[in-house]
């Protein structure tokens, strides 16, 4: 058990899509490496997801 989940008292739930790392083949089947590839634009999707889902007011 990891140090989050014994901070938050129970397991972590499992991941649907296993992590892709950096220097993994990218998953549009290219044969690039991921960094090369579809990193940065998978990155700044992400990004604006999380800012869509930030509820923080300035």
């Amino acid at each position: 058990m990891g140090f989050l989940s014994k901070l938050l008292g129970g397991e972590a739930a499992p991941r649907e899509i296993p992590k892709l790392g950096r220097n993994d083949p990218c998953w549009c089947g290219s044969g690039k490496k991921y960094k090369k590839c579809h990193m940065e634009s998978d990155q700044r999707k992400l990004s604006r997801i999380r800012a869509k889902s930030c509820t923080s007011t300035s």
